[in-house]
């Protein structure tokens, strides 16, 4: 059956949630400067990494509901302050600005725009806060983009369960088997969109454990090689 839409994750598909975590540090850094007694990027970066662990937070690692509060937590303990912010300053800046520092994936804007212009249908289907998922694809300049943008908190429901691949496709007015999904995540990204019955790839490079995964690329590029195979 010809692939008539094209559905992505976000974190490490889209945006490159490290390198967008390496950009938030030094925007972090820049903006409250005047209350910081040094500037100490490096310390900043693994500060955020280990509690944000590219977007798939431990529970252990984390003092408060959020990631944000977490981190903001964090780097209160552990900078050199001159003056101590308010942890509600931090956590505000964080849901403010860290989708704004996003990153691109390398090939997201190109593969984009030709999707675009062959008249797929296109979707994002992310697990997280939906305001979170709005401003990162913003801080991407990608939201014009998609027909539909489904987080878990918008529909209710979470990757890997197929109702919410199975939703998607209902917005979009297509089946299942019409639709390609592409993620990094080889148990919420692969399995939760194959077990839907739509078709998937996993982007590789950011999981262990995904040799008996069949459909991998590489790079998103990839995406088109495959879509020219099925047509």
């Amino acid at each position: 059956m010809k692939i008539q839409a094209v559905l992505f994750d976000l974190d490490n598909t889209l945006t490159h949630r490290d390198q967008s975590v390496v950009v938030y540090a030094q925007r972090f850094l820049n903006d409250f400067s005047h209350h910081l007694a040094t500037s100490e990027l490096e310390k900043t970066v693994h500060i955020i990494r280990y509690i944000d662990n590219c977007g798939y937070p431990k529970k252990e690692r984390l003092t408060h509901p959020s990631i944000a509060a977490s981190v903001g937590q964090a780097l209160i303990d552990t900078l050199t302050w001159n003056t101590l912010p308010k942890l509600d300053e931090l956590t505000q800046y964080w849901f403010e600005q860290f989708g704004m520092a996003a990153v691109a994936m390398q090939g997201a804007a190109d593969l984009l725009q030709y999707l675009k212009q062959e008249n797929y249908k296109l979707a994002v289907i992310s697990n997280g806060g939906h305001a979170t998922r709005l401003k990162i694809l913003q801080g991407l300049g990608f939201a014009h983009y998609f027909d539909q943008i489904i987080s878990s908190e918008l529909v209710g429901i979470s990757k890997p369960k197929p109702e919410i691949f199975l939703d998607t496709c209902q917005r979009l007015h297509i089946q299942p088997q019409q639709a390609l999904y592409i993620g990094d995540h080889p148990v919420n990204d692969y399995a939760g969109a194959t077990g839907a019955g739509l078709n998937a790839l996993l982007l590789n490079g950011f999981h262990e454990n995904v040799a008996h995964i069949p459909q991998r690329i590489d790079e998103l590029k990839q995406v088109l090689d495959y879509l020219f195979l099925k047509d």
